[in-house]
C-alpha cells in the first residue's frame, strides 16, 4: 500500500503546505469531508472490505484539525513530521497512525479517543 495522509479540518494554507510536501514524498493524501465522519478507516483509506456506513447521525462537531498516517514505518513518520516541523506547518495535536485496531474505528470515534488522550496528556 501507499503511503497515505487523510486530513480533517485543515486550514488552507496548512493543506496547500501538507499537500506540496507530500506530492514531493509520493505521499497520497485525501480529505476527510464533514459527511463522512460516520465512516470507518479501512473505508476512509479505500481498503478491500470496507464498506460505506449506512449511519447518518452527526455527531457532536469535531472541530480541531486532524491527521492520519497510513502504510508508513515509525521512522518515516518521524522523518515527516521533522519535515513538517522545518517547514513550518502549525503544530497539530490530533494525529494517530493506522493500527490494525482502529482501521475498524469510525472516524469520529477515532478523533474522539485521540481528543481525550490529548486532554488527559496536557491537563486540557
Amino acid at each position: 500500500m501507499n503511503e497515505t495522509i487523510l486530513y480533517y479540518h485543515l486550514d488552507l494554507s496548512t493543506k496547500e503546505h501538507i499537500i506540496e510536501i507530500a506530492s514531493q514524498l509520493d505521499i497520497k493524501v485525501r480529505e476527510i469531508f464533514d459527511n463522512q465522519v460516520n465512516e470507518t478507516m479501512g473505508y476512509l483509506l479505500h481498503l478491500d472490505g470496507y464498506e460505506s456506513s449506512s449511519e447518518i447521525k452527526i455527531p457532536d462537531r469535531l472541530d480541531q484539525s486532524f491527521l492520519f498516517f497510513a502504510f508508513m514505518s515509525d521512522k518515516q513518520l518521524d522523518l515527516l513530521l521533522e519535515i513538517f516541523k522545518v517547514k513550518e506547518i502549525p503544530y497539530i495535536p490530533y494525529k494517530a497512525m493506522l493500527t490494525e485496531n482502529n482501521v475498524v474505528y469510525p472516524f469520529y470515534q477515532l478523533y474522539r479517543n485521540v481528543e481525550n488522550e490529548y486532554k488527559q496528556i496536557s491537563g486540557h
